[in-house]
């Protein structure tokens, strides 16, 4: 009774095993099912070929017998009873190798239904796991998005499920090798109630995470903004969901829950200018140029910059936002035959700034002649041809021309699957696509933005959290807190001081640097709002505005701002600001100093950096 038993219980686990194995993903299966294959019909023609032969004698029809006998077997059928009178199969070792030959030539025909029972089996049990709690929902299958739920199922244990149509059929082993799974039904396509019923998603307390990385931004709009409708009606509040978005602008920014519908948090992204954010955020404007001990730039910031399609638009943004400094010129010459610049025509970054357009590109005689003249004055060079194959030729070219024996131009080259950079020994160094390693970890990312937005969220009474406060931000003024959280390290550098030293007590600067810093603060805030669009604000404009005040404004009117217009009274230089200040008082009987706003940013670097000191230890005590 116990061998029966045993019997049993051995050959469950070994179908059960032989189940799993063809429905778990492995580099392997597939060359182990052509070495079973291989093994099962020689050991197949080596037995009924013997047997064959030695019962029916050497000829074309025992020839034709063992090679139908060869072919039974791979649908589970023998032939021993034709053959067991020959002398070799009274061994036992051999009988055992003969039905070994059988079971693997029946086990590699029937790998396709045994696979299809087990991966079955595992999609049942998967869809119940994500059933419970944190879920991540990822629209769009491909490899960036594969190795980011990859990351996120490792690092955040985050239960995945994948909605998609339309990709490579070699992608879902790699989802289902992590224990996701892919959705493609009508439904999840839709997003509809019957969908988030599948995955157990409705009021109360669980968490929802939608990752919209779709190749298309339109898509993954369209996608969650389906999702949404569907979580409304269903009552699930903005609390238990976040939203990640690639490919999305300004227009993510109605999907936001600011007192009413809408994601609890929101982070979206161009890959263009999330890519160039994080490449000039390692290799910053500011450690290319020198100051003097009283915070002022002692040399002027001049980029080029090769390819002016999206790659090279998003860096241009960043090289503006980031190479504004006191006693600095910034200067962009941008080198293409066929520049795609329809986005700057009547931008006001035209008349801001120093930027050239050359028609040429990094082949020409030309562009060579340039960088003979500019010799020694420019800063870096960056190369955005749209291709990583020309970026690589032409950085190997220029590598092998520019002058080495001086301070040579620091190298760069992108396109939206990452960039590379030369060092000092000439070797091209890669960093990893931000989906594919830790570059989109979002909180460490915004964690000094996140912070910046607090500390002025309690200036004005708020008693929440960093992380609420974050979530409740408009888009605008995340990016405004970004981009500020973005140039502190250049503010460190101008001041000639660490982090370290601020934290110990080494701030504020003295008078003179923290004027200075405050120039450059005022440099840096124009930037950005120039790059969102906005223009310097007429004197005309401002005096009807002004009226328009004493006439009985609403209280949120601004007299030197217009959203609608996007004109701004403070785009002017420092000198200025003070007459500016002088005026609005006038009409307000406010006490707005906009000098001291600048300065204020300045002095608050040491409080940012003591909260990010503080989150960071209280993060590691758990």
């Amino acid at each position: 009774m116990i061998s029966s038993i045993a019997m049993i219980l051995s050959l469950a686990v070994c179908f059960i095993a032989a189940v799993l194995n063809l429905a778990v993903d492995s580099p392997f299966r597939r060359k182990t099912m052509r070495v079973f294959l291989i093994l099962a019909m020689l050991i197949g023609a080596f037995f009924y070929g013997y047997g064959y032969g030695w019962c029916m004698g050497w000829g074309v029809t025992s020839l034709i017998r063992a090679l139908l006998a060869l072919c039974r077997m791979l649908g589970g059928i023998n032939d021993l009873a034709s053959v067991q009178a020959a002398p070799l199969f009274r061994s036992p070792v051999a009988l055992a190798i003969f039905w070994l030959g059988h079971f693997l030539a029946f086990y590699v025909m029937a790998s396709t239904a045994i696979a299809t029972l087990g991966a079955r089996l595992l999609r049942h049990i998967r869809v119940t796991l994500l059933r419970r709690g944190p879920l991540l929902l990822i629209y769009g299958v491909n490899a960036h998005s594969v190795a980011y739920g990859r990351r996120m199922a490792k690092e955040k244990r985050r239960s995945a499920v994948y909605v998609d149509q339309d990709y490579n059929p070699a992608l879902e082993e790699a989802v289902q090798a992590f224990g996701a799974i892919v959705e493609k039904d009508a439904d999840a396509l839709a997003a509809n109630s019957r969908f988030l019923r599948q995955i157990n998603m409705k009021p109360g307390s669980r968490r929802l995470e939608l990752a919209a990385l779709h190749a298309d931004g339109q898509s993954n709009l369209a996608y969650a903004r389906a999702l949404l409708n569907t979580m409304t009606e269903a009552g699930i509040r903005p609390e238990q969901t976040s939203l990640l978005a690639a490919g999305i602008g300004d227009e993510v920014a109605a999907l936001q829950a600011l007192g009413g519908d809408g994601y609890g948090s929101v982070y979206a992204f161009d890959d263009y200018e999330l890519l160039a954010r994080l490449m000039l955020r390692a290799h910053p404007p500011c450690g290319l140029i020198s100051f003097d001990a009283a915070g002022r730039a002692t040399e002027d910031f001049s980029a080029v910059i090769l390819g002016f399609g999206r790659m090279g638009r998003a860096v241009l943004t960043q090289l503006i936002l980031n190479g504004q400094f006191c006693g600095s010129h910034f200067r962009a010459d941008v080198f293409d035959s066929r520049a795609q610049n329809g986005f700057l025509h009547g931008h006001p970054l035209m008349n801001a700034y120093d930027i050239r357009f050359h028609s040429a590109d990094g082949t020409a005689d030309a562009f060579y002649d340039f960088l003979e003249k500019r010799k020694g004055q420019i800063s870096m060079i960056v190369l955005c041809t749209g291709s990583k194959e020309k970026n690589h030729e032409i950085a190997e070219d220029l590598a092998a021309w520019l002058p080495w024996d001086a301070k040579p131009p620091v190298l760069l080259h992108a396109t939206k699957e990452g960039y590379y950079w030369l060092d000092e020994s000439r070797r091209e160094v890669q960093n990893a696509h931000f989906l594919d390693d830790d570059g989109l970890d979002l909180e460490a990312l915004d964690a000094m933005a996140m912070q910046i937005n607090h500390i002025y969220c309690k200036e004005t009474g708020s008693r929440k959290s960093a992380r609420q406060e974050w979530q409740a931000c408009s888009y605008f003024n995340r990016r405004s807190s970004r981009a500020c959280a973005d140039f502190y390290p250049a503010v460190l550098r101008a001041s000639g001081r660490t982090a370290r030293q601020v934290l110990d007590g080494d701030w504020p600067p003295d008078a003179e640097t923290l004027e200075n810093l405050a120039r450059t603060e005022h440099l840096r805030w124009c930037a950005f709002q120039y790059v969102s669009g906005y223009a310097p604000m007429p004197r005309e404009v401002w005096d009807r505005r002004a009226q328009r005040y004493r006439q009985g404004a609403p209280a949120d009117f601004r007299v030197s701002k217009d959203e609608r217009q996007r004109l701004q009274a403070c785009l002017i230089p420092w000198e200025e600001l003070d007459g500016l200040s002088q005026r609005e008082n006038a009409v307000t009987g406010g006490q707005i100093d906009y000098k001291q706003m600048d300065r204020n940013n300045v002095l608050l670097l040491s409080r940012v950096l003591q909260m990010q000191k503080e989150t960071v230890e209280e993060n590691a005590r758990g």
